[in-house]
């Protein structure tokens, strides 16, 4: 993958929140297509340049999503066996395939006791929310009561004028004001992805 130019911008923009701002839950908010997991694999990437130790842990709620994402991660970690897949007939099959882990979290909730309450709050470093709209919901308040990473990155493609409130109050963010927003129209004037047909049609 080569970085486009919004993309750099975003990666910019996290490492200005979290060095001068200290502010290390960020919410990604981007119009479909414009590359959230490939932005959030690359800051994943300087994370485990800079770090001794990189724990990932990455959660959506759709396999599609799941599949998707953990290849987009090997393909910018250069890495064909980076990352193990947990949702469906796929599972980690020795102990260090938690340590990169992308898993659905219906199966976090429905394994929580039996593997992921065992290891300490610290256990993961740098985690992703896929769909993080959905953060709020209670499927999600075991990992954010047990779990304490050093990142915390969240991922949703919904305008940041619909996003519930309680979504940028668990990235401790102000309502209505993520980490960074990249819209539809602004993609579109980029030439980061087509003009969809309602917009073409709206004067």
């Amino acid at each position: 993958y080569t970085l486009l130019p919004h993309q750099k911008q975003i990666l910019d923009k996290l490492r200005v929140e979290r060095e001068d701002r200290g502010n290390f839950k960020n919410l990604i908010v981007a119009a479909t297509g414009t590359g959230k997991t490939v932005i959030s694999a690359f800051d994943y990437q300087e994370f485990a340049r800079t770090h001794s130790r990189a724990r990932i842990l990455f959660t959506a709620h759709r396999e599609e999503i799941l599949r998707q994402s953990l290849n987009r991660y090997r393909s910018v970690m250069q890495d064909a066996n980076f990352g193990t897949l947990w949702v469906g007939a796929n599972r980690p099959q020795e102990a260090s395939e938690y340590e990169h882990l992308f898993v659905s979290i219906s199966m976090f909730n429905y394994r929580f006791e039996e593997c992921f309450a065992l290891p300490g709050s610290d256990f993961y470093d740098y985690i992703v929310i896929d769909e993080a709209h959905h953060s709020q919901a209670d499927s999600y308040r075991k990992l954010f009561d047990h779990f304490q990473p050093q990142l915390l990155v969240g991922l949703t493609a919904t305008p940041k004028d619909e996003i519930d409130k309680n979504t940028y109050e668990v990235f401790e963010l102000e309502n209505g004001v993520p980490t960074y927003g990249y819209d539809l129209a602004q993609a579109v004037k980029d030439g980061i992805i087509e003009k969809p047909k309602e917009m073409a049609t709206t004067k």
